[in-house]
């Protein structure tokens, strides 16, 4: 576990220093710039409105008397040009696969490019541009460093007279546009910081989104598989009603079968004993049969012609007729006969 910690770790830190260059690059965020661009010259300071239209001339006094500028600028930021005296400017090749990783690299060779020690210089750099077809492989980096007295010599009065600079330049730069140096001590490390705060802001919000994807994903499929089971729970129960109904069916089903049966059996009873009553003595039966409620009579008869009237006066039998032509039998002298009848209040078939 501590093991996928750590490497959850690098790889966030990765992510978050690769937004912060794919920023410095970008340069965002955008640096601020002030109201005022001040600029050194030999013996005066010349002070210019900032304005869409160009740098305005407002106004202009000594260095060492810096009340005329508070006047002029109140309050407002102002930008610090210095003058060609203070800073050094040096140009470096490097490959262009290091684009990302300037800053580090100029860190590593500052001693080696630079008059004074580290931690008594404030620097900045940018990336030149130059034409496509010179270096393609190579990137123009431009280093512009000022001892840290220099540095103070040029903002402590600036600051005395209550003039407050956000941006140290260069002089040599076009006034028209923001400078792409800031020298002011702390500067770089207050953009670093707004950098990486901004970074992870994106990555806290990016990562707040994906959470909630996953959240709502997850609550999704957690209503989807609650709702199979409600179906399925349904689809049992529902299940065991119609087993249920079916089993009642069939016991219904055998109830009648059985009931019929029983009714069948007591109906064949009473009939003979209906017919043992009604037929003539000279008459006996073959055959009886009852289907569907229809009565199938045979046997032979002294006289068969008589037997259709003496049914039809049975209260349990109606319709009778002859289903087959009175033949008399030669061995007995006795007529035989075939009669098909209808139990009392049937459907005649």
């Amino acid at each position: 576990m501590t093991g996928m910690t750590r490497s959850i770790k690098r790889s966030f830190s990765a992510l978050l220093g690769e937004m912060v260059s794919w920023q410095a690059a970008a340069n965002l965020p955008r640096r601020n710039r002030g109201t005022f661009l001040v600029v050194e010259e030999p013996a005066k300071l010349v002070c210019y409105r900032v304005s869409r239209a160009g740098p305005i001339y407002k106004a202009e006094g000594p260095r060492d008397n810096l009340t005329w500028l508070s006047n002029v600028v109140g309050t407002q930021p102002v930008e610090l040009r210095l003058g060609a005296d203070r800073p050094v400017v040096r140009s470096l090749k490097l490959p262009a696969a290091s684009k990302h990783h300037v800053d580090a690299i100029i860190r590593h060779q500052l001693e080696q490019l630079l008059p004074w020690p580290a931690d008594k210089m404030t620097f900045d750099y940018e990336l030149e541009n130059s034409e496509p077809s010179d270096t393609p492989d190579q990137l123009c980096v431009r280093v512009v460093a000022v001892s840290l007295a220099a540095m103070r010599a040029a903002i402590d009065p600036l600051d005395a007279a209550g003039v407050k600079a956000v941006v140290v330049g260069l002089a040599a730069d076009p006034f028209a546009k923001l400078s792409t140096i800031n020298l002011l001590p702390g500067a770089k490390a207050a953009l670093a910081g707004r950098r990486s705060r901004l970074a992870l802001s994106s990555l806290c919000v990016l990562a707040s989104i994906g959470v909630a994807i996953l959240a709502a994903g997850g609550w999704q499929l957690h209503q989807a598989i609650q709702e199979k089971k409600r179906i399925e729970a349904s689809l049992t129960n529902l299940r065991g009603t119609i087993d249920k109904a079916r089993q009642k069916a069939e016991q219904a089903e055998s109830s009648s079968a059985k009931l019929a049966r029983k009714w069948d059996a007591a109906s064949m009873v009473v009939l003979m004993d209906e017919l043992s009553k009604i037929i003539p003595e000279t008459t006996y039966l073959t055959t009886l049969d009852v289907s569907d409620r229809n009565v199938r009579i045979a046997g032979f008869s002294a006289n068969a012609g008589r037997l259709i009237g003496i049914i039809e006066g049975s209260e349990m039998l109606e319709a009778a007729n002859f289903s087959a032509p009175v033949v008399r039998d030669g061995d007995n002298g006795k007529e035989r006969f075939e009669i098909l009848a209808h139990l009392a209040g049937a459907k005649t078939q």
